[in-house]
This record gives C-alpha cells, structure tokens and sequence, in this order.
C-alpha cells in the first residue's frame, strides 16, 4: 500500500489530471484514517528487569497488559511474536482475509485417519492471529458468553471464584453496550455495562439477507430473541459485534493502545522461547528477536497470554508439562503437570443449501462500491458485520441452556470459487469442486451446525525442543461417542431451511457433499458419516493449562512461583459460543488478582 498522501504525484496536469490527483489524494488520506495508536517498539536493553513480564500481546496479554499499566508503581514488558496489525485489520468487513496470510500462526491439526477426511489432508485449519491485538485482529468480532452453566461447571473445579456471578461483573466491567436492541430494554441490561471500554454494539441492516433467514427461522418455531447473550432464552437472532464507528473494537484498540503511561514497554517481532525458572520460581524469558537471543528479568511474575497452543508449547519448553513428554525429549522437569491435555473445541460441519437468486444479492461492483463508501464516512457493508444465530437445546435437558447451534451465511452466485474453497474451507479438491459448481448456478446459504459442548478431548504436545517448530495439535474430534448422539437430529433441522415459505419458492435443495466412504448408508448412519468426515474446528480451542489442574482458582502456575495463565488455555472446558469476551474477562480477573496479591487497589 503506498504512502499516506503520495498517490497523487501519479496524476497528469491539466483539469482532469487536476481532479484524479484530488481523488487519489482523497483515498490515500481515507486509508490513512484506518491508522491506528499501536504502541511504539519500545527500546530497552538486553537484560533488563520489569516487574512483570507479559507473554504475547493477543486478547489476554493486551487487556492484562493495560490494566497493569494504570498503575504507576507497577513497571511492565509485554512482547508479542508478531507486529501491528494491518490496516485492513480495523474494517470488520476484511474480517476473513487475515486467515491464512503472514498474520496468521496457521496452525492445523495432525490428521487423526478417521475424522476430518473431506479436509485437505485430513487437517483441521485452526487460525490464530500473530499480530498485537492477537485473534482478537482477526476474529469475526463476535460477543458472547457462552451460558451461566458453563461457568457453574467451571466451578466444580475451579472454585466458586469462577462460577457465574462472580464472572459476570468482570464481563460488565470491560463492556460499553451500545446495541440498541439491549440498551433499550431495562431486563436485558441487568447483565450489561455501559462503562467500559470495548464498545458492543448491534446491527439491524433491514431487507438483509438476514433479515430473511430470521424470518425463516421463525417460521421453523424458533423464538426469536434480542440478546443473544441473555441467560433465560435461546433461540433465534442476531449477535451484538465488538465494532466501535464502523471499526474493529477490541482489547487491543480499545485498552492497550490508549494507554499513555511511560510504564509500558512493548516489544513487538519478539518470540519467547523459556520461561526462565530458579527453585520453582519463574524469574524472567529467554526470547528471540531478529535473530537475537534476548533475556528479560521479572521482579514479580510472569504472567503467559500467549493463547491455547503457544502457551502449551512455551510452558513444556520451560519444563513445565507431563514429566514423560518432556523427558523423552531431554527437556529438564521443572514441574510435571498435564499441560497440553484437555485441549477442547466446538466442533462444526458445514452444510450447503443452492436456492435460486432472491437472498443474498450482491455483485462485484456492489462491493467495489462499499469499498468507496467505507473509505469515505465508513458506512456501508464492511462497516458492520450482520452475523445470526439459532441455539438449540440438548434433548431432554434444560430448554434455555444451549447445546448446539446453527450459524448461516449467505453467499452471493458465483462468489465462493473454488480457489476461495480451497484456501478459506480447505476441503478436498472434490468437495470444493461441488461446492463451488453450485455456487456458479445457484446463491448458497451455508450452514455450520455447531456443537457446543463437547464431551470430547484431544491434546497438544511438543514437536520437538525447538522452540522455532510448531506444536502438534491432535484435536480429538469425536473421540467420545456421545458426541455424535443429537448430531443427525440436529442437521435435519438446519436442513428444513428448505421446506420454508421463502426457500421454497427459490427452489432450495441442498447440495450433494456425501463422500464415497458414505455412500450405501442409510437415515442418521449416513449423517453420521458426513459429520465425522465434514467436521472441523469453530476456532474456539481452549483447555490446556486449565484451571483446577495446571493454574490454581488465582490463576498461578501451581508448585511455580511468579508465573501465572491468563488466556484461553485456563477455561477447564470450552463456554457454549465464542471465546473473545471470555478471554477479556478471564484478564481482568487476572489482573485484580495480581493487583491484590501486591497490596494495590484501584
């Protein structure tokens, strides 16, 4: 992308070279506008001490980060592996194309054989930003809780520190709802704040492909509900998005890039290899720089928020995991503890329905349009993102705690070729090859049927000592068979999509992906198949440093002091929807409890 107001040298002289300049001008000051406060490298030399290091500068690391720096007596180091984000990282219509690009981990899965064969080698795509504001950069800005049972659970063994109602003012103390579907009803926004500082805000673009599919779902007898968030009602809806002025909010914008204290330090480019440990004790980071070997001293904590898998991975290279792992890989035991197992995630398959033109209008010129409106008031559709949601309940169980969900989205004809298949859904040559035949003839709704609460555990561990190698992610899908129970009931009520008023006149089908191995089954044995073969990550892994047997209910590394979990890692089990707003509360807590453990109170 070229320079800030450079574009317009290119223009020729005369009126009309006069009014191109002006335009171009105009567009190279508009993406100016996407520009963010990104905290400077910070200088500090090698061997330097802080009173707590942070490790990774995503989600956790960047609200821990801020909240630490409020305090003037506090003195503290984040570092990141990564760099800023990208400018298109702010339009939460580009939310998908940082997946895949350098500002990704792209981490995939070991292919289990079983699971996941209509996956291109059998892997399952798990992004993860490598950027400061970390998934948080990336993600599709969705808020949500997950359910207050999630948390009762955590409870058990964690410790009454994390059941629901003492989570829920962590959510409050962060949020700045604006959604106005929320706001306006006086029951919703007991569970809401208006005080904090990532905006939460709503969209209700009517005549929208959404718009539609709530219709249609409606018709299908789900209740449709305003707060996707509210603990007494699941249904069907719309979810309120971290978008602040039609731009990407989150915990990086929205806490560590305000902060003005010359007490922060950040180091950007900088992969932490060790956790350096004496008598148990975590007293400082080895890391990695350009090539660089960098120590950093901490004179209180460490504090690691360096998400699901890197976190498993930097623990176990420190010596911190299961004692055989990492013997059998001469790595010295520091503490043996089961980091790395647990590992769960919500599973989803993606099914397609072909209808014909009627839903999802949208050509290219369309979009080369929104771009220009984007840049100039930072309206139109990349300024919002317009995701829904229909929950559904585990049969015979309570029926407002939600077990599954349905997540469609319209694609406009012609738009999902198999190129964009192949590199966005990594399916097999064959599957995107039907996919995106359909798509030539016909608009798509896609349908991701989504378990929430999966029995099932997989596990990360070590490649190798090499702190430059990828971790091994083995994710485990269906390894527990109940799982598999209320899928086929599931998936026929997505698929009843078609049989409403709307799609019915479109002439909706749904789109043949039965593979091979499949074929000859009959009813829900053959669902059965096309789940296990079709399913993949939601991209909500959590689990391998969990409360209760890695961190105590404070979140401390146990039997090693000054070393503490604040990220994804810690959930004992994954919360029935997104993690993003998790992650933020799971920081914040960590920090008031750091901020008690040191006698200070803000």
């Amino acid at each position: 992308m070229a320079d800030c107001y450079t574009l317009g040298a290119c223009a020729s002289g005369g009126p009309a070279g006069a009014a191109v300049a002006a335009s171009l001008q105009f567009f190279a000051a508009a993406q100016c506008l996407l520009d963010e406060p990104y905290p400077a490298q910070a200088d500090v030399a090698n061997g330097s001490s802080f009173d707590f290091i942070v490790v990774g500068g995503g989600t956790g690391g960047a609200a821990v980060a801020a909240r630490l720096a409020q305090l003037a007596c506090f003195s503290v180091l984040l570092l990141e592996a990564g760099p800023d984000p990208p400018r298109e990282s702010i339009v939460p219509g580009f939310s998908a194309f940082l997946k895949e690009s350098p500002y990704d981990w792209n981490f995939t899965s070991v292919d289990d054989g079983i699971t996941s064969q209509s996956l291109a080698r059998g892997r399952q795509k798990q992004p993860r930003g490598k950027m400061l504001g970390g998934t948080g950069s990336l993600n599709d800005m969705v808020y949500s809780r997950g359910h207050p049972a999630d948390y009762y659970e955590w409870a058990e063994v964690a410790g009454q520190l994390w059941n629901w109602t003492d989570v829920l003012p962590y959510f409050k103390k962060t949020e700045h709802m604006t959604d106005h579907k929320i706001v306006n009803n006086s029951v919703l926004m007991r569970y809401h704040g208006t005080n904090g500082e990532i905006e939460v805000s709503g969209t209700d673009v009517q005549g929208s492909p959404n718009s539609i599919l709530l219709k249609a779902f409606g018709e299908m007898g789900f209740k449709i509900v305003e707060d996707m968030t509210y603990p007494h009602k699941i249904g069907a809806g719309r979810f309120s998005r971290t978008i602040r002025d039609g731009r990407r909010d989150s915990s990086l914008t929205a806490m560590l890039n305000k902060v003005q204290r010359k007490n922060l330090y950040v180091l950007k480019g900088t992969l932490v290899t060790r956790i350096l440990t004496e008598n148990n004790t975590a007293v400082g980071v080895k890391a990695l720089s350009k090539g660089e070997e960098l120590f950093f001293y901490a004179n209180k904590e460490v504090i690691v928020s360096a998400g699901t898998f890197n976190t498993a991975k930097l623990l176990m290279l420190s010596g911190i995991g299961p004692k055989a792992a990492l013997e059998k890989l001469d790595i010295p035991v520091v503490q043996d503890l089961p980091v790395g197992e647990g590992l769960s995630d919500h599973v989803m398959v993606l099914y397609y329905i072909a209808a014909n033109k009627g839903t999802c209008p949208m050509s290219e010129r369309d979009s080369y349009f929104d771009v220009i409106k984007y840049l100039y008031d930072s309206s139109g559709s990349l300024s919002y993102s317009d995701g829904i949601g229909v929950y559904l309940p585990q049969k015979g169980k309570e029926p407002n705690v939600p077990y599954f969900a349905i997540y469609p989205t319209c694609i406009a004809q012609g738009y999902l070729t198999y190129d964009r298949c192949m590199q966005g859904l990594g399916y097999t040559n064959e599957t995107c090859m039907t996919i995106s035949e359909a798509n030539k003839q016909n608009e798509v709704i896609t349908m991701g049927v989504v378990l929430l609460k999966p029995q099932s555990r997989g596990r990360v561990t070590l490649a190798s000592s090499d702190p430059l190698h990828e971790p091994l992610i083995y994710a485990g899908t269906f390894s527990n068979t109940a799982d598999m129970e209320q899928y086929p009931d599931t998936v026929k009520v997505a698929l009843s999509l078609v049989n409403t008023t709307h799609f019915k006149k479109l002439r909706a089908h749904v789109v043949d992906l039965t593979p091979t191995r499949c074929k000859g089954l009959v009813k829900d044995e053959m669902i059965r198949c096309q789940v296990r073969s079709l399913a993949m990550t939601a991209w909500h892994a959590v689990g391998t440093a969990q409360l209760g047997s890695v961190v105590d209910e404070r979140l401390r590394v146990l039997g090693v002091a000054g070393l503490r979990v604040a990220d994804a890692s810690v959930m004992p089990s994954v919360v029935r929807g997104n993690t993003n707003a998790v992650v933020v509360m799971i920081a914040e807590k960590a920090a008031r409890f750091i901020k008690q453990d040191y006698g200070v109170h803000d």
